[in-house]
């Protein structure tokens, strides 16, 4: 049976991604926020906000005329659309800013073409890094497999707390196929939160059960290339029970320095 006793899983960052993944999925998408407390990429998120009428005035006479109304309903309004207009919606709200714009561009992630759900997740590079996390992290358990391609490629420079969130969303929202993705996306370059972040997630009750022994197995090849004697644990409790006495010596990116 799992444990559900974190307070005492001595995984140090794991938990408090743990935590910050749980406040996320707690909120979901489109719930109109403009960021959410789930992300872990930290530091305050500035919302953008419209222009202020003499920006307007100047854009119009460009020749752009910036959208009105909210988002997410004018995105679902253009349902019967064509991609391009879709995609032209998405251009001129992120264009102007506005405080939806999260929740529009996670909408076009359950758009029918993969064109417009792509474009969506690229457009989240123009948000705050908290915003565009919330994106990211729908993005990468998407139905689409070039929905999740790009968001992986756009977390690849991120921190690795950031990129350890993103498995966690895999790990507990994702099909096998996008979990299997996470695992080879983050086997180039293992770091101790990805490590920290599926150990506690694979201890929690909240977590499928039928992830227990694929974590398992994937912790455990973590462990083998950073040298010493590992045993084969037979459970994810052998495991974190093995970790708590042995993680000090351990560096950031699962190699033993002892």
């Amino acid at each position: 049976m799992k444990s559900l006793k974190l307070p005492f899983i001595f995984l140090g960052i794991g938990v408090v991604l743990v935590t910050a993944l749980f406040a996320m999925l707690t909120v979901g998408p489109g719930t109109g926020g403009g960021s959410s407390a789930g992300s872990a990429g930290g530091g305050a998120a500035t919302t953008m906000k419209s222009p202020p009428p003499g920006e307007r005035e100047k854009a119009t006479k460009s020749g752009w005329v910036p959208p009105e109304g909210d988002p997410v309903e004018r995105f679902n309004a253009l349902a019967n659309g064509t991609p391009k207009e879709r995609k032209d919606l998405i251009s001129n709200f992120m264009a102007l800013g506005h405080e939806r714009n999260p929740d529009m561009l996670i909408a076009a992630l359950k758009d029918p073409d993969t064109d417009v759900r792509v474009f969506a997740v690229e457009s989240a590079s123009a948000l705050t890094e908290e915003e565009s996390e919330r994106v990211l992290h729908e993005a990468i358990v998407n139905d689409n497999a070039d929905a999740r391609d790009m968001a992986w490629s756009l977390s690849a420079p991120r921190r690795p707390e950031a990129r350890a969130s993103l498995l966690g969303s895999a790990i507990m929202k994702g099909s096998n196929v996008a979990l299997e993705e996470a695992f080879n996306e983050l086997v180039i370059s293992i770091e101790r939160p990805f490590f920290e972040i599926a150990l506690t997630l694979g201890l929690n009750e909240a977590t499928p059960p039928e992830r227990d022994a694929r974590l398992l197995k994937e912790l455990q090849s973590w462990l083998e290339p950073g040298g010493g004697d590992i045993p084969t644990f037979g459970s994810l409790d052998e495991l974190n029970n093995w970790w708590r006495a042995q993680q000090e010596n351990y560096d950031e990116f699962m190699l033993r320095i002892d």
